[in-house]
């Protein structure tokens, strides 16, 4: 088996079950697309869509066996679309080795990506193999289609929102959209899967908007706060991305140094670690990693209160535990 690249959100158990789904499907020596699809996924990552896949199947009355390949569905689909990101941010690192582009090349790497969430759908209407009825898979297909939709459509905002100060609203319904529903694509389809009520879907569905949005942040929060990322910090300043403590720092700055970040973020010329520096100076000497931190921790605590829509269970509890400060977020 590989080693775990960064601190899993998966207990030992769930993470067990989905590597083992993953190698016995893609075993090391797999040609083709196939080798595209393996490079993404392994090492493994924090593994939360397969582990909030199947903590949510469990809360509303489901069973391991019957999701366990949507869970890693959710996981090819998730890997599949950082694979597409990272060509677009041409960052060169993804979990702390080469991007599939850099290792590939982009053509192999888009296709990869491609490949990735082709899988996924495979492998979610393999449940039905597994025992679940053929109406809840149709349903859980429309949630991963739809959600998908509003992933790619929060990363043309984003794209457009590149090289300029927005508003923070703005900002926060648009990571909303992007890592909000990253977080419901799992919610959501391991609780339909397994039968959930409108009640329990509004829970879930409420809970992973808000601690996406937390989650968001502390992504985010990397650049400037000195944490050791997957991929590279300068990456935001590079892409001229006006993240939250860029923007908090923005507001509480003097129009002087508001200039200097509004330079910084449209400035494709000057060298990037020369950019990066001034920036991360500008965001700590106006309380930027402190004022997005505190939101952050805020959105966590709105996320732990929609849970209150689910029934009391142990299941119920670990999904509240990953709104603790230190834990996620």
């Amino acid at each position: 088996m590989t080693e775990v690249d960064v601190p899993q959100v998966a207990d030992p158990e769930i993470a067990a079950l989905v590597r083992a789904e993953v190698e016995c499907r893609w075993p090391d020596g797999v040609s083709g697309i196939d080798e595209l699809v393996r490079y993404g996924l392994v090492p493994f990552g924090k593994m939360m869509g397969p582990w909030l896949l199947i903590r949510s199947s469990l809360a509303v009355g489901g069973q391991i066996a019957s999701v366990l390949p949507a869970a890693v569905a959710v996981e090819c689909v998730q890997v599949g679309a950082m694979m597409h990101d990272d060509i677009i941010d041409g960052d060169p690192q993804r979990r702390s080795k080469r991007a599939a582009f850099a290792r590939f090349g982009e053509p192999s790497a888009i296709v990869g990506g491609d490949g990735l969430f082709f899988h996924g759908f495979a492998a979610l209407a393999e449940c039905q193999e597994a025992g679940v009825p053929v109406d809840r898979v149709a349903r859980a297909l429309t949630v991963l289609s739809q959600t998908g939709l509003r992933i790619g459509n929060a990363a043309i905002q984003e794209i457009r929102m590149g090289r300029r100060i927005c508003s923070s609203t703005e900002y926060l319904n648009m990571i909303r959209d992007k890592s909000g529903a990253l977080l419901w694509m799992a919610c959501g389809v391991g609780a339909t899967l397994s039968g959930a009520d409108d009640a329990a879907l509004t829970a879930l569905s409420r809970y992973s908007d808000l601690l996406g949005v937390a989650y968001q942040i502390r992504d985010d929060l990397m650049a400037y706060d000195g944490t050791r990322a997957g991929k590279p910090n300068v990456s935001d300043v590079r892409n001229g991305r006006p993240t939250l403590p860029v923007l908090l720092a923005h507001q509480r700055a003097p129009r002087e140094e508001q200039q200097l970040i509004e330079r910084l973020l449209a400035d494709t010329d000057s060298p990037v670690a020369e950019r990066y520096e001034a920036m991360t100076r500008l965001v700590r000497a106006h309380d930027g990693v402190r004022a997005a931190r505190e939101m952050s921790h805020r959105y966590a605590r709105l996320a732990a209160k929609a849970l209150d829509g689910l029934p009391a269970s142990e299941h119920r509890a670990a999904l509240a535990e990953l709104t603790v400060p230190g834990r996620l977020v």
